[in-house]
């Protein structure tokens, strides 16, 4: 069931925002609420608007992603595509590699744990989230009907 990654990512939320009377001043909601909302044992779920709220403060999408993983979805920046496409295969080549060397660190012992298919998938979401970068700026490329030039500046950007 994926509502405890929610509730987790709620107390992240809360915690880098500087807690939960800090994160009561900005949100329509109370404290009491706010801690339901972070709580395993209680049933209430952080509506989405106060969602985007705590996200926005705490300066990542902790809720939503962890909203959209209990639904089958990643989500991904709206930059993406707009990158350096030599630094971006760089860094594809380094996420891949290092998702392999965990896959064979994992598989030593012909067992794969819970501990270790999540790090496995955490390895993996990283080389997806890569991928999905690198295929945003190709889809940009098409849509947009015209080549782009990759310079040696990456500041200059490429796809």
């Amino acid at each position: 069931m994926p509502i405890p990654a929610i509730k987790t990512a709620v107390k992240e939320a809360l915690k880098r925002i500087g807690g939960i009377d800090a994160a009561a001043s900005i949100v329509r909601v109370g404290r009491s609420q706010l801690s339901d909302y972070g709580n395993r044992n209680s049933p209430q779920i952080v509506p989405v608007d106060v969602a985007i709220v705590l996200d926005s403060c705490a300066q990542s999408p902790l809720i939503l992603a962890a909203m959209a993983h209990a639904e089958g979805y990643t989500i991904i920046p709206v930059h993406f595509g707009e990158g350096h496409l030599p630094r971006d295969m760089a860094n594809f080549t380094e996420k891949a590699g290092q998702a392999i060397r965990k896959g064979f660190e994992v598989l030593e012992d012909q067992r794969v744990d819970v501990h270790e298919a999540h790090e496995m998938l955490r390895e993996m979401q990283a080389v997806k989230t890569v991928a999905e970068h690198i295929m945003a700026g190709m889809n940009k490329i098409i849509t947009d009907n015209k080549p782009h030039l990759v310079s040696e500046n990456p500041e200059a950007g490429a796809a």
